[in-house]
């Protein structure tokens, strides 16, 4: 009995290993006009044949493509997009598509005064990216061929603007409040030249810092106290995190704050790698999402992995434990599964500290509010007349969101009172 149960392990085994051996795996990224990620990107083989779709990083993975086969690419924003696969592109990861957004009036839709309208109107800039600050909006637009920095109020009045490299494309915002402009090559800190009545003068770049040397020293700290910083790593292929408590200005060695694993999709690479072969070429795993924020000196993990919200005070210690389960539901056996309606997104208003998530259902999101003691949301409003809405941040009840405006290929910055 022993030795059949053997032999039909071993069958499985090698079964496995053929058919990964038979699988020519093309993966690649769609990305816009401004080299933006573009998610929710349907892929078709053979004009009709849905084969992937693009995660939040623009990502695909096709498995059985072959060098000749013509891929579609369709997006309700954007227009479609042909690539044909050459011997090149198989098991390698350096295709990109770029699209192009459709140029169209939008519908008409009846206007209320709680519907989305252009927040930051310009017949001739187009916004790239933005952030959200305690003093503002930083924005960065191209008008015609040149492009600016903008600093605006949250009335929408330009405080600061300043002209700066095509190259910038991306606005970032580290654990401490420092806003950067980054382009391929640098990150620049953004500052002012200040007066002695606290009044912010020029805007200007403070300091430039390699891109690499920029996500190296600052992408690793996803939140900070007035003692500790905390830093979080991935391990095992992104199915084990951990977050460890530095101190400020202290030579004491990190200590962990917490550690968290997916035993079930850490069990699904065990086995990947042991019908594959260590080493061998497959998409490393998204990785778990459990993140972090500080309010008020005290840190919120969203333990989604665990099912729970765990707070800590301003040093890292455990204060209390709240349920975390909107982001699933129960089937029919009562398993619980991953909703996959919850693209694992999560916004923080800083005005009024409340979290808030969204669930996309055919291209269309519905914005909830998270309550932290329950771990329960409440549906506050969708946006079903903007589908597939980008960059959305939140601040004291007002949702913003980049969107094309119908003209030239133009993407404005839309806002919208949530409430």
């Amino acid at each position: 009995m022993k030795k059949s149960i053997l032999l039909l392990l071993f069958g499985l085994v090698f079964a496995f290993q053929a058919t990964a051996q038979e699988r020519k795996i093309v993966q690649g990224y769609c990305k816009d006009e401004n080299g933006k990620a573009i998610e929710n990107v349907s892929v078709y083989a053979h004009d009709s044949l849905l084969v992937a779709v693009t995660d939040e990083q623009g990502r695909f993975t096709y498995s059985y493509a072959q060098a000749g086969m013509k891929l579609r690419f369709a997006h309700m924003v954007f227009e479609p997009a042909y690539y044909t696969v050459r011997k090149k592109d198989i098991n390698g990861k350096n295709l990109t598509v770029k699209m192009k957004t459709i140029s169209h009036e939008l519908l008409e839709v009846e206007v209320t005064a709680n519907a989305p309208h252009i927040a930051y109107d310009n017949p001739v800039m187009t916004v790239i990216d933005y952030t959200l600050n305690d003093d503002g909006i930083y924005m960065i637009v191209y008008r015609r061929r040149h492009c600016s920095l903008l600093h605006l109020s949250f009335d929408l009045d330009t405080l600061h603007e300043m002209p700066i490299s095509t190259r910038y494309k991306y606005i970032s915002k580290d654990a401490f409040g420092d806003v950067y402009a980054i382009n391929d090559y640098q990150a620049s800190l953004i500052g002012f030249i200040g007066y002695g009545d606290g009044k912010k003068g020029m805007m200007n770049f403070f300091h430039s810092m390699p891109r690499k040397e920029f996500y190296d020293k600052f992408s690793t700290i996803v939140a900070a106290s007035d003692s500790v910083f905390i830093t979080g790593r991935y391990f095992y292929y992104n199915k084990e995190m951990g977050y460890y408590r530095n101190w400020l200005g202290s030579d004491r060695e990190p200590e962990l704050l917490h550690y968290i694993v997916d035993e079930e999709g850490r069990d699904d690479i065990w086995l990947l790698m042991h019908t594959r072969g260590v080493g061998a070429n497959f998409w490393v795993a998204d990785p778990i999402y459990n993140p972090i924020y500080a309010i008020d000196n005290k840190f919120y993990l969203f333990a989604y992995t665990d099912h729970e919200t765990i707070v800590f005070d301003a040093m890292g210690n455990e204060l209390e434990r709240y349920p975390l389960t909107f982001h699933e539901y129960r089937k029919w056996n009562g398993k619980m599964e991953p909703d996959r309606r919850w693209k694992q997104k999560m916004m923080y208003d800083m005005a009024r500290k409340e979290f808030y998530t969204f669930f996309v259902n055919d291209g269309i999101y519905t914005l909830k509010r998270i309550d932290l003691k329950t771990g329960t949301v409440t549906s506050v409003m969708d946006l079903s007349g903007y589908p597939f809405a980008q960059n959305m941040r939140i601040h004291d009840g007002v949702l913003y969101f980049i969107y094309p405006t119908g003209i030239n290929h133009r993407k404005a910055l839309y806002q919208v009172r949530i409430e």
